[in-house]
C-alpha cells in the first residue's frame, strides 16, 4: 500500500490554535489591565471630586457658622493649606491635598451686596490638579426689618405691632408680654439666645436651632471708612462749634433758651431739584444742603429744632410766631396765576398779607377770618389769632433757614427792596415784601424757590401793620434783626449748569446745592459724612426728601426733626429701588420731640377739639430707608412723654392703641445697638412703630457701601475653573481681581 506524504497541516493548525489562544490570553490580560486602569482612574476622579467638593462645603460651613471670619474686598484669605482629605470612614485619601481660598467678589461700587467666592484646588503627588469655584450670596444689614445687638431682658414687642421684614437679636428676643392682638412677624425671627413671649410667628430660629451671634459693626471700623468715601466726593462736613450764647432782638431772647444751655449744631436738608426742567425728578437730581448757626452768638439749636412748649404755648414765643404758619393758594397780581405761598403767624398782622390771603382758593379765608388772624394782644399775636391760623388744614412749622420762612428771615430798609444782609447803622428794618418800595413782583410768601443764603430774625412789631421789626429799648450800634446762621456752599466741583432754570430755582441757590449723584459730582460715591468740631459729639439735625441712593454717616446723634422720605412711595412696586437711603449714626438715631413731630397746646382748654396739634404737615412721623445706630437705639426723644389730643392720636389710625405723636412709620428697617421701644405703657405716650418692608430690601441691592453682615446664607452658583488660572498666588490674586471688575460709579 502506497503511503501519502504529510503536508504539515497539523502543525499549522496547532500553530494557529496556539496563536489564537495566546491572542485571547493577551487580550484578556490587556482588557483586565485596562479595566484596572480605568477603575483606578475613576477611583482617582472620584477621590479628587470628593476632595474638591469637601473643601468647598467645609468653606461654606465655616462661612455660615463662623461669623467672626472676615473676607476681603482686595486679595483673598486662605482657609485651608495643603489639607489632607478624609473619606466617610475617616481614612486619609492618600496623596491628595486641598487648598481653599475666599474673597469678596462682584460689585465694587457699593450699590450691590458682594458675593463671597470660594476657590478650592486639589492636587496629588503626580501633578494632577483640579480647581472648582463656589459663589455665595452675602447679606447686608439693609436686609433686616429689625436687628438689635442687645434686646434687654425687660423689653418686649408691644401688642398690635407688625414687623414685615427679617428680625434678628444677638441675645434674646421677646414678643408681647401682654395685650392683644399679638404682634405679627411676617418673616423669620432669629435670636442667638431664647425666643419667648407671645406673637404670631412666621418662623423662629433660636440658639438651639443654630442661630449665632452676627458681629455688630462699630464706629471704629466704619467711621474712617465712610470719612474716606465721603471725602472723595467732597460730601464730608464738620459743623463748627459755637458759644451757645442766646441771640436777642428788641431785647427779646429769640433763641428759645438761656445762655450756655444751648446745644449748638447744624442741620442737613435733602431735596430734589428738576435741574433739566423736564417735569420729572431724575435719578441724578438728588441734593442736600447744610445749614450752620453763627458761632458768635445765636448758637442755639432750638430755632433749628422748632422746639417750644407750654400749655398753652405763650403768644410771645418768637419761634412759634416766626416759624409756624400756613400755606395759601393765592393770586399772583403780576400774571393772574395762582401759587402756593407760606406766611408765618407774625406776618398775618401785616396789611398786605391779610389782603393777599383773602384771595386764597385753598384754604379759603373770609374777611372776618383774616381779621381774626391779624388779632393782637399787647406786643404779640393774640391766642385766638394763633389758634385760628394753626387750625388751617395747611398749617405747619419749619426749621430755621427754610426757604418758606423768607418773609421773616430776609429783611429790607424802608427805602429799597433789595436783600440786605447787614445794616451797619440805626435803620428801621422791615420783613420781606412789606415796604411800599417793593413792586408787586417782589411781594410774595415763602416757596421752595425763595432760598435765602443768610438767615436773620426779628420780633415783628404788632403796633404797626407795615411789617416792621420792633426797635430795641436801648439802640445798639446796629439795629435788629439778629443774624443767626447761613447755608454753606458746596466745597467740591459741581457740574451743575451755570444757570438753573428760572422756573425751578433761583440761580443764587446753585452754589449751595451739594450734588449726591456722580452726574453733577463726578467723584461722589454716594456717601455723606457729618460731624461737629466740638470734642463732645452733638446732635446733627436731618430732614427732607431723598432722590437716588445715599448712605449718610453721622459722627454723633442723628436727630430727625421732620420726615425723611423718598420722592416716591417705596412700597409701590413700580418704584422698586428707585431710591435707597442708609442712615448710620455713631451714637443713636432719635425722632425729635418738637412741634413738628409731637403735639403742642395752642389754646385752652387743651381738651377742646383741635386745640392741641402737631404742625408737621401730617400727623405721623415718616422715615424711608435703613436706620442704623451703632451706639444706641433707633427711637424717639421723650418716649414716655404723654400728650392727650382731641381727637386722640392712634396708631394704626382707628385702632385702640394711642400715642402722643401717632405713628413712627418706617418703610425700610431699623438696626440698632440696643432695642428701646419708642413708647411706654403710659397711655398717649411717645410714638408707636408702624413698620413696612421696602421691596428693594429683598433684592441684592443696598445703600452705597452699607455694612455687610458676616453671614452668608444662600448658594449662588458653582462650577469648574481652569486650574492654570489659579496655580500660583499671583495668578490667584489676578483671578479674584477680574471677578471684582473695576469700580463703577454708584
Amino acid at each position: 500500500m502506497m503511503r501519502i506524504p504529510r503536508r504539515g497541516s497539523a502543525i499549522i493548525l496547532v500553530l494557529i490554535m496556539t496563536m489564537a489562544l495566546a491572542g485571547l490570553a493577551m487580550s484578556a490580560i490587556y482588557m483586565a489591565g485596562s479595566s484596572g486602569m480605568l477603575s483606578r482612574y475613576h477611583d482617582k476622579e472620584r477621590d479628587i471630586a470628593l476632595a474638591v467638593e469637601t473643601a468647598l462645603e467645609l468653606g461654606k460651613s465655616r462661612l455660615q457658622r463662623d461669623t467672626t471670619l472676615v473676607t476681603y474686598d482686595t486679595g483673598y484669605v486662605q482657609l485651608l493649606t495643603n489639607q489632607a482629605v478624609y473619606d466617610a470612614a475617616g481614612n486619609v485619601l492618600t496623596g491628595l491635598t486641598v487648598n481653599l481660598y475666599a474673597g469678596n467678589t462682584g460689585d465694587t461700587s457699593g450699590v450691590y451686596v458682594p458675593y463671597v467666592t470660594l476657590i478650592a484646588t486639589v492636587s496629588d503627588a503626580y501633578g494632577t490638579r483640579v480647581a472648582r469655584r463656589m459663589d455665595l450670596y452675602q447679606q447686608s444689614f439693609a436686609r433686616y426689618g429689625l436687628f438689635t445687638n442687645d434686646f434687654p431682658a425687660a423689653a418686649s414687642i408691644g401688642a398690635g405691632e407688625n414687623v414685615s421684614g427679617r428680625v434678628h437679636a444677638n441675645n434674646r428676643f421677646t414678643g408681647a408680654s401682654s395685650g392683644s392682638p399679638y404682634p405679627v412677624f411676617l418673616d423669620t425671627v432669629s435670636a442667638a439666645g431664647t425666643i419667648s413671649g407671645n406673637g404670631q410667628w412666621s418662623d423662629t430660629i433660636s440658639s438651639t436651632g443654630g442661630a449665632t451671634v452676627i458681629p455688630y459693626p462699630t464706629a471704629t471700623s466704619l467711621g474712617s471708612y465712610y470719612l474716606g468715601l465721603a471725602t472723595a466726593g467732597s460730601l464730608n462736613y464738620t459743623i463748627p462749634a459755637g458759644f451757645a450764647t442766646s441771640a436777642t432782638s428788641a431785647g427779646v431772647n429769640v433763641s428759645g433758651t438761656a445762655n450756655a444751655t444751648a446745644n449748638y449744631t447744624g442741620r442737613v436738608e435733602f431735596l430734589t431739584v428738576d435741574v433739566n426742567s423736564n417735569g420729572m425728578i431724575d435719578s441724578t437730581e438728588g441734593f442736600m444742603r447744610v445749614f450752620t448757626l453763627w458761632s458768635g452768638y445765636g448758637g442755639d439749636s432750638t430755632r433749628l429744632n422748632v422746639n417750644f412748649s407750654g400749655s398753652p404755648v405763650l403768644a410771645s414765643t418768637p419761634i412759634m410766631n416766626n416759624q409756624c404758619g400756613a400755606f395759601y393758594t393765592v393770586l399772583n397780581p403780576t400774571n393772574g396765576t395762582r401759587q402756593r405761598e407760606f406766611f408765618p403767624i407774625a406776618m398775618h398782622h401785616t396789611a398786605w398779607v391779610s389782603a393777599r390771603i383773602q384771595t386764597s382758593t385753598y384754604p379759603t379765608v373770609s374777611a372776618a377770618q383774616a381779621t381774626a388772624m391779624a388779632g393782637t394782644s399787647g406786643a404779640y399775636p393774640s391766642q385766638a389769632a394763633i389758634r385760628t391760623i394753626v387750625q388751617q388744614p395747611t398749617a405747619r412749622c419749619f426749621p430755621f433757614g427754610s426757604p418758606y420762612l423768607v418773609n421773616v428771615e430776609r429783611f429790607t430798609p424802608a427805602a429799597s427792596c433789595g436783600q440786605t444782609w447787614y445794616w451797619a447803622s440805626a435803620v428801621q428794618m422791615y420783613t420781606w415784601g412789606s415796604i411800599a418800595a417793593c413792586n408787586p413782583a417782589l411781594r410774595y410768601g415763602g416757596q421752595d424757590t425763595t432760598f435765602t443764603h443768610y438767615s436773620f430774625t426779628c420780633v415783628v412789631d404788632m403796633a404797626y401793620t407795615d411789617g416792621r421789626c420792633t426797635l430795641p429799648g436801648s439802640p445798639p450800634s446796629t439795629y435788629d434783626p439778629a443774624y443767626l446762621g447761613e447755608w454753606m456752599a458746596f466745597g467740591g466741583t459741581s457740574s451743575l449748569p451755570a444757570t438753573l432754570p428760572a422756573a425751578v430755582r433761583q440761580n443764587v441757590e446753585r452754589g449751595y446745592l451739594w450734588p449726591l449723584s456722580p452726574t453733577y459730582n463726578a467723584t461722589s460715591r454716594g456717601v455723606v459724612y457729618l460731624t461737629t468740631s466740638s470734642v463732645t459729639r452733638r446732635s446733627i439735625y436731618l430732614s427732607g426728601t431723598v432722590r437716588g441712593r445715599a448712605t449718610v454717616y453721622v459722627n454723633g446723634v442723628a436727630t430727625l426733626i421732620d420726615d425723611l422720605t423718598y420722592d416716591q412711595d417705596p412700597a409701590d412696586s413700580t418704584n422698586l429701588c428707585r431710591n435707597f437711603l442708609g442712615l448710620i449714626a455713631r451714637d443713636s438715631i432719635q425722632v425729635s420731640d418738637n412741634a413738628i413731630n409731637r403735639p403742642r397746646v395752642y389754646d385752652t382748654p387743651a381738651s377742646t377739639a383741635d386745640y392741641t396739634l402737631s404742625l408737621g404737615g401730617n400727623r405721623d412721623f415718616i422715615f424711608h430707608g435703613i436706620a442704623m445706630a451703632l451706639g444706641g437705639p433707633v427711637g424717639v426723644n421723650g418716649a414716655g412723654v404723654a400728650t392727650a389730643t382731641n381727637p386722640v392720636y392712634t396708631c394704626p389710625t382707628g385702632s385702640s392703641f394711642t400715642a402722643a405723636g401717632g405713628c413712627m412709620q418706617v418703610v425700610g428697617g431699623t438696626v440698632m445697638k440696643t432695642y428701646v421701644a419708642p413708647y411706654t405703657a403710659t397711655a398717649n405716650s411717645g410714638l408707636r412703630p408702624l413698620r413696612e418692608l421696602d421691596p428693594c430690601q429683598a433684592t441684592n441691592m443696598r445703600p452705597p457701601y452699607f455694612p455687610v453682615a458676616t453671614t452668608r446664607v444662600r448658594l449662588y452658583k458653582t462650577f469648574d475653573v481652569d486650574v492654570r488660572q489659579v496655580k500660583t498666588a499671583t495668578l490667584l490674586t489676578a483671578y479674584y481681581t477680574r471677578l471684582r471688575g473695576s469700580r463703577a460709579a454708584p
